[in-house]
């Protein structure tokens, strides 16, 4: 078991690096392929984690399929999911996925962004609560009708990319 901040300690570290890679090797046996083509993630569905990189060196055309340099992806994120709270023992300001909105907000404080709205696309309502504490944000995606944790999103804000900065 491990604390939120075990991962955040990985944060600016290249996925060519052969700690990260073993740190994550020793978390997950079931980490999917890093693809840009498909996005920017490597993700356990056994624990529940998405390992975000940003990767803005890399070359590529979505639409071809085409990758022409693969760049230099770069742990900048993750997501937690209720499932990861088997591995995650620490989660942040010591809330866990049974807590309400209510019970974060008494537990974190008033958030530093909140953003709700309606997703056409996905044709879904959307409630997160951004918390910014140093360089690291930490968002809380809530299902909007109960309230309740969906997924909780930690990311360094320096290094996320820039649709992730706060």
């Amino acid at each position: 078991m491990i604390s939120y901040q075990d991962l955040v300690k990985h944060f600016g570290s290249s996925l060519s690096d052969k700690d990260l890679q073993s740190f994550l090797a020793n978390l997950c046996s079931d980490l999917t392929d890093y693809n840009i083509l498909e996005h920017d993630y490597i993700i356990s569905q056994q624990i529940g984690i998405e390992f975000g990189f940003t990767n803005n060196s890399a070359v590529y055309e979505v639409d071809e399929g085409v990758v022409f340099e693969n760049g230099n992806p770069v742990f900048t994120h993750f997501v937690l999911h209720p499932k990861s709270s088997t591995l995650i023992i620490d989660l942040p300001f010591d809330v866990n996925f049974t807590d309400n909105r209510i019970a974060i907000i008494k537990k974190a404080g008033n958030p530093s962004l909140t953003k709700e709205g309606y997703i056409k696309f996905l044709e879904k309502d959307f409630l997160v609560d951004n918390y910014k504490v140093g360089d690291i944000i930490i968002t809380f995606d809530y299902d909007t009708e109960k309230k309740t944790i969906n997924h909780i999103q930690v990311r360094d804000n320096n290094l996320a990319a820039d649709h992730l900065k706060l």
